[in-house]
């Protein structure tokens, strides 16, 4: 079980990882803590100032270190092959650039072959998430 932080600095170590072509699929239910995961990856790959969600606008663009960076979150989108394509997601997925994205379960099929993917869980304790990594359930502290 992890608190805020802890999440935090998994996040960090996360980021430390991605460049060009990078692939971090986040999902969880609403309030699990995606959004302090993906902000957490943007403030460790050098994104400064706000960083809001980017639940209307479908895609936050940002550039640092030289790296193109997409944070997409898929919360108002039921995933479908029309949706995608009008907000460019297919594209950005097939982009070198590295991408972030939130409710990663409504992109189908073989999109979530390459990359990271997070799942985060409620706990008994408010304060607390369980979070897999690719299936491997992480510690906390």
């Amino acid at each position: 079980m992890m608190d805020q932080r802890a999440l935090e600095r998994l996040a960090a170590g996360v980021a430390r990882a991605m460049g060009p072509g990078s692939r971090l699929y986040l999902t969880g239910d609403l309030g699990t803590g995606k959004s302090v995961f993906a902000r957490a990856v943007l403030r460790e790959l050098g994104v400064e100032g706000a960083i809001p969600s980017p639940s209307f606008i479908v895609d936050a663009v940002y550039e640092s270190r030289g790296l193109e960076i997409h944070h997409i979150d898929l919360y108002r989108l039921k995933g479908s092959a029309e949706e995608l394509e009008f907000y460019g997601i297919d594209d950005v997925l097939d982009s070198r650039a590295a991408v972030i994205v939130e409710w990663a379960d409504r992109l189908k099929g073989l999109r979530l072959r390459d990359g990271v993917k997070v799942h985060l869980d409620f706990t008994p304790d408010p304060g607390k998430r369980v979070v897999s990594i690719d299936g491997r359930i992480m510690a906390g502290d």
